[in-house]
């Protein structure tokens, strides 16, 4: 889920659900990103470190 398409899915749904709150949803959305981004480089990190053992 670490990809823009991704958020606005999520924004997209969220908003439907709770429109009052749009904008900080929106806000959101790139920290959202990071925290993804930084999920996946740490499972393929860890990953790497048993390929590694191997």
């Amino acid at each position: 889920f670490a990809n823009f398409g991704s958020i606005g899915v999520v924004v997209g749904a969220f908003s439907a659900v709770a429109p009052h709150r749009a904008p900080e949803i929106a806000q959101l959305g790139l920290r959202a990103l990071a925290a993804a981004t930084l999920s996946n480089l740490m499972s393929a990190t860890i990953a790497g470190f048993f390929i590694g053992l191997a």
